[in-house]
């Protein structure tokens, strides 16, 4: 897409920046209380730089962090979820962005409790909003972990985020309400969506509900992605909620390797190794070995992706010729890829900076600690 400085953004940009700023603490430990401010003003900051191009954003809710090892008002933590809500007038009509960060890269908690813990399964605890297509609809338990987590926060003015867009719908009759969220996120973001229909009952009465999830990795079974498509449909092509970066659909790199888990997982071959012959060697044995593993431990399990759209960059950023390279492709596809085909690389550099660092050390550093991790891990009985 092109670059947009200076010229109006498209709601699906605008959700696609109020999403990416959940993550701007993700390189930080500080309280809880700080963790959230810094999201605030990050997001108040882009608010600022770029009036004019989009709508009169405001924080409705939160932003609210959470650590699994507490909540000392005077201990340090990392986020291991961090969420909040803007809520503007678009085209005339009130609209509600519930954006919601992605893995805290420096927590290894959130890459092993809401990232990794894939292979038991459990079953949609939300009810099924009255859509009777999906008999038994089941998401790992690393989504239900990550989705019980953003449902128990509780903003200190307005409770917790199903109730607020209750509320908000019913307050904003003929509202837009848009999930968002990036990578984990981009999981847990339909998830929320969901989750808040079925808490609701079903559908909320004259208020439309989208998604916005950006290389979310396949939170459920085949049942569960038929209940997701029942309520969230892939907009119409040409539609006003399509287009390069439509709704309702996850937004994939084709050379991101988190959107294929974890249905399609295979590193073997995702990138072009240049290296010399003894590097090509020793590098096709890890991955291949990395690949058994992974469909080890999701072979007796069924995963499939919601809808999602496919895009590349141009060139494509796929060749490497040591592990540091390796690692660099990962995570430059993974992060900096999207704002840039979104457009709105200019308006996200911090956050993607700060981001792009963060990971890029953890994926170094939690490699091995991770794939040990994941070999403890066992099916359970049959």
């Amino acid at each position: 897409m092109p670059q947009t400085s200076a010229t109006a953004l498209t709601l699906q940009q605008q959700a696609f920046c109020l999403s990416w700023l959940s993550n701007a603490a993700s390189d930080k430990v500080d309280t809880l209380a700080n963790l959230e401010a810094h999201v605030r003003q990050a997001v108040q900051a882009f608010l600022a730089d770029n009036a004019g191009r989009i709508a009169d954003w405001s924080i409705a809710w939160g932003p609210v962090a959470s650590s699994h090892e507490g909540s000392d008002p005077t201990a340090l933590y990392y986020a291991d979820n961090m969420l909040y809500a803007a809520s503007a007038t678009v085209a005339g009509a009130p609209c509600l962005v519930v954006a919601m960060a992605g893995t805290n890269e420096d927590d290894a908690y959130d890459w092993l409790a809401e990232d990794f813990s894939i292979v038991r399964q459990v079953d949609w605890p939300y009810g099924n909003g009255g859509f009777d297509g999906a008999a038994s609809p089941k998401i790992s338990h690393a989504t239900a972990t990550g989705i019980a987590a953003l449902l128990a926060l509780s903003d200190p003015a307005s409770g917790g985020i199903a109730a607020f867009v209750t509320g908000w719908t019913k307050a904003n009759p003929g509202g837009t309400v848009i999930f968002t969220g990036h990578s984990l996120g981009g999981a847990l973001s339909p998830s929320l969506a969901m989750a808040a229909i079925g808490k609701n009952g079903g559908p909320f009465a004259g208020a439309t509900v989208l998604t916005l999830p950006s290389a979310g990795p396949t939170p459920g079974n085949p049942d569960f992605a038929a209940l997701y498509a029942s309520f969230f449909p892939a907009p119409a092509a040409g539609s006003a909620d399509g287009g390069p970066v439509p709704f309702n659909t996850d937004l994939v790199n084709a050379h991101d390797i988190v959107p294929t888990a974890w249905n399609d997982v295979k590193l073997t071959g995702f990138f072009t190794n240049t290296g010399d012959i003894a590097f090509k060697l020793a590098m096709d044995a890890l991955l291949a070995s990395l690949d058994g593993l992974a469909h080890g431990l999701i072979g007796f399990n069924t995963y499939q992706p919601i809808a999602h759209q496919t895009f590349a960059a141009d060139p494509p950023d796929v060749d490497y010729d040591s592990l540091q390279g390796y690692f660099g492709l990962i995570v430059t596809n993974h992060l900096a890829a999207y704002p840039t085909y979104v457009g709105v690389d200019d308006a996200l550099t911090d956050t993607t900076a700060a981001m792009t660092r963060a990971t890029l050390r953890q994926v170094q550093t939690h490699a091995k600690r991770l794939t040990a991790a994941a070999k403890a891990q066992t099916p359970p009985a049959s």
